[in-house]
């Protein structure tokens, strides 16, 4: 009866190392896949990206929700179409931020909790520094830290 007892387990080990060994190549083969698939388009995003980040410091505003005090901490990276890093950012700065404040401060918890929501923030935000900027345009504006509370 131990004969058997120790056989049952004995097989039952086997075929979970068979069945655990299977899944993690398969696993593996999946997570390749997903990083080739990420690793090329990575490739295609830096061919495109030849302009300049700005990083600026971050933003920490009230939202305007009338039915709770909540308050955003956001930090944005701007990447432009111009080589290298100019005068005219540092010069206009204070006008940059002042906008982004506004924008940023008349928002409410519901217009950016959402992907959607975040991305009609960003193209604002975008809109809003090319029209303050003349010397060059930003591309695209990235969010690094984004927390609500």
């Amino acid at each position: 009866m131990i004969l058997g007892c120790l056989a049952l387990l004995a097989a039952g080990g086997a075929a979970g190392v068979i069945f655990l060994g299977a899944k993690s190549q398969e696993e593996s083969s999946l997570l390749g896949r997903v990083q080739s698939l990420f690793a090329g388009g990575k490739k295609t995003a830096e061919s495109k990206s030849q302009g300049h980040m700005y990083k600026m410091e971050p933003f920490l505003v009230n939202l305007l929700d009338p039915a709770q005090l909540r308050y955003l901490k956001i930090t944005l990276h701007l990447e432009t179409d111009q080589g290298k890093a100019g005068e005219e950012y540092e010069k206009r700065l204070p006008q940059l931020r002042d906008g982004v404040l506004t924008i940023l401060s008349s928002k409410n918890y519901k217009d950016i909790i959402t992907a959607e929501g975040k991305s009609a923030l960003r193209d604002e935000i975008k809109a809003k520094l090319n029209q303050l900027l003349s010397g060059f345009k930003v591309q695209n504006v990235y969010f690094t830290e984004f927390v609500v509370q």
